[in-house]
C-alpha cells in the first residue's frame, strides 16, 4: 500500500474515531442537560407541594376533628385519612383542623401545568380500616381499583407501569414525560400511598437537545478540516511517532488501552528499522508497568476486603458499616423511605465466657452471625459492632417489618445451639430496634437502637424492644 493510501485510509479511521466519541459526547450533555431540566422541574414541584401544604394546613378549618389516642398534640402541616379521602391540616392541642388534600394536588398542578393522580396501596388501606369495617368500602367507592392500587384522579392506563417504577423523579415514555412521585404519609406514619405529577416533558427536550446539537454540527465540520489538514502535513514518521508519544502519554497516566493497538501494529510490521525497535521497547515497557499495576490494584482489593470483615464471624466490621450507614442514610433522607436499625446483643456472653472458655465464646458468636446471615435480605447490612454486639441496618423497611425480622432472628437463635463435649449450650439474644427519623444523623439512630437494646436487657432479656424515646436508666452489665 503507498503512503498516499496509508494517510488516508489512516485519516479516515481517525475521522471515524472522532465522530463516534463526538456522537457519545453530544449523547452525553443531551443525557445531563435533561436531567438536569428534570430535577430543576422536580425542585419546583416539590417546593410549590410543600407551600401549598403548609399553606393550606396554617390557615384551613374547614374540617374540625377531636383526634382520639393523640399523641401529638401540635402539628404542622398533618394529613389525615377519612372515607372521603385525605385531609391536611394542623393539629393543636389534639384537635385537627383542616381541609381536603385535593386543594394541595390541585393547586401544585395548576400552577406547574402537571396532570395527577394518587396512587393508593390497597394493604395498607385494609390494614388501615381493620377496625372500621365500612371505611374500605366506602373509601373505594367513587375510586379506580388496578392491581393493588386505589387510584383516584385522571390517569392513562399506561402511566400506571411508569409512576410504580419512578422514585422521586423519573423521565420516561422516551424522555418526553416526566413522573414526579411524593409519599402520602397519614398520621405522621402511615405511608398510604404517593401523589405522582405528570409533566409533558417535549418542549423542555427539544430545548435540552439543541445546545448538543449545535456542538455536534461544528465539532464534525472540524474533524473534517483537521483530517484534511493531517492528509497535506503530516508523513508516516511523523503520524507514527506523534501516535508513539500519544501512547506513552497515556501509558504515564495509566490507561493502557492502547497496548492491544500497538501490538498489533508490531505484528504487521514488514520492515525492522530503528522505529520498530522503539515501538518493541515501548510496548515492553507498558506491558510490564501494565502487569505490575494490575497485581498492586489486586492486592489492594485484598487489603481492603481485609479491612472491612470481621475475621471471626465473617461479617463487615464496625468501619465498613458506618461508611455504607451514612450512605444508606443519605438514601433514605433524600428518598424519604423508611430506614431501619437493629441492635443485638448476647445474653449472658460474660456467663458463656467464663463457664466454658473463649473457644466457646467464639463459636457462640459466628452461631448467632450465621443466624443474622439465614434470615435478612441481601440489600441489608449485617456487621459485628464490637464484643458480642451486632448490628443490622434496613433499608425500605418500616416498624413492622424491622420487629418482623428482629423477632426471626430471636428465635432462630434461641432454638439454635452449639456442643461441646457433648453437651448442648444455649442462650439467647436481645434486640433493640430504632426508626430512622427524618433530619437525624447516625450517631442519633445508633444511640436509640443502643437504649431500645437496654430496655430488652432491663425487661429480662430474650425480647425485642422498639425505641420509643424511653427514659434513660444505669446502664448494667
Amino acid at each position: 500500500m503507498s503512503l498516499r493510501d496509508k494517510l488516508l485510509l489512516s485519516i479516515f479511521l481517525a475521522s471515524f474515531v472522532l465522530s463516534l466519541i463526538t456522537t457519545a459526547i453530544f449523547g452525553f450533555m443531551a443525557y445531563y442537560n435533561m436531567q438536569d431540566d428534570a430535577e430543576e422541574v422536580y425542585e419546583a414541584v416539590a417546593r410549590t407541594f410543600s407551600f401549598a401544604q403548609r399553606t393550606l394546613a396554617e390557615g384551613a378549618d374547614d374540617v374540625v376533628i377531636k383526634l382520639k389516642d393523640c399523641r401529638t398534640r401540635r402539628a404542622i402541616p398533618y394529613l389525615l385519612l377519612r372515607e372521603n379521602g385525605p385531609l391536611v391540616g394542623r393539629v393543636v392541642d389534639c384537635t385537627f383542623y383542616g381541609t381536603s388534600f385535593l386543594k394541595v394536588v390541585n393547586f401544585t398542578a395548576n400552577v406547574n401545568g402537571l396532570e395527577w393522580f394518587i396512587l393508593y396501596d390497597r394493604d395498607i388501606l385494609e390494614r388501615f380500616s381493620e377496625n372500621k369495617p365500612e371505611f374500605f368500602d366506602r373509601f373505594i367507592g367513587k375510586r379506580a381499583v388496578v392491581q393493588n392500587f386505589v387510584i383516584e384522579g385522571d390517569f392513562e392506563p399506561r402511566m400506571l407501569k411508569f409512576a410504580q417504577d419512578a422514585v422521586g423523579y423519573n423521565l420516561t415514555d422516551s424522555f418526553k414525560t416526566l413522573v414526579m412521585d411524593f409519599p402520602l404519609v397519614v398520621q405522621n406514619e402511615v405511608p398510604v400511598g404517593r401523589v405522582v405529577f405528570i409533566k409533558d416533558f417535549s418542549a423542555i427536550l427539544a430545548e435540552a437537545l439543541f445546545p448538543p446539537l449545535i456542538l455536534l454540527v461544528y465539532t464534525l465540520a472540524l474533524v473534517a478540516i483537521l483530517s484534511l489538514m493531517l492528509f497535506v502535513l503530516f508523513n508516516r514518521i511523523v503520524k507514527e511517532v506523534s501516535l508513539l508519544r500519544d501512547m506513552t502519554n497515556k501509558f504515564k497516566d495509566l490507561d493502557f488501552s492502547d497496548v492491544p493497538k500497538l501490538n498489533e501494529m508490531l505484528r504487521r510490521e514488514k520492515t525492522k528499522d530503528e522505529l520498530f525497535y522503539l515501538k518493541r521497547a515501548i510496548l515492553v515497557m507498558a506491558q510490564e508497568l501494565e502487569d505490575t499495576i494490575s497485581k498492586l490494584e489486586q492486592e489492594k482489593r485484598t487489603f481492603e476486603e481485609m479491612a472491612y470483615t470481621d475475621p471471626l464471624t465473617g461479617l463487615s466490621n464496625r468501619r465498613f458499616f458506618l461508611r455504607e450507614a451514612n450512605r444508606m442514610l443519605e438514601f433514605a433522607k433524600r428518598y424519604k423511605e423508611p430506614l431501619a436499625l437493629m441492635m443485638l446483643d448476647i445474653d449472658n456472653f460474660k456467663r458463656i465466657n467464663d463457664e466454658y472458655g473463649h473457644d466457646v465464646g467464639d463459636l457462640v458468636l459466628k452461631e448467632l452471625a450465621r443466624v443474622i446471615k439465614e434470615n435478612i435480605r441481601s440489600s441489608d447490612i449485617p456487621a459485628r459492632f464490637g464484643g458480642e454486639e451486632f448490628v443490622v441496618l434496613l433499608p425500605r423497611t418500616d416498624e413492622r417489618g424491622a420487629v418482623m425480622v428482629a423477632d426471626r432472628i430471636r428465635n432462630s437463635f434461641r432454638n439454635s445451639h452449639i456442643q461441646v463435649n457433648g453437651k448442648d449450650v444455649w442462650t439467647t439474644v436481645s434486640i433493640g430496634v430504632a426508626l430512622y427519623e427524618h433530619g437525624e444523623d447516625l450517631d442519633s439512630l445508633i444511640k436509640k437502637a443502643d437504649e431500645a437494646l437496654y430496655e430488652a436487657k432491663r425487661k429480662g432479656k430474650d425480647r425485642v424492644e422498639v425505641f420509643r424515646h424511653i427514659e434513660e436508666h444505669p446502664r448494667k452489665g
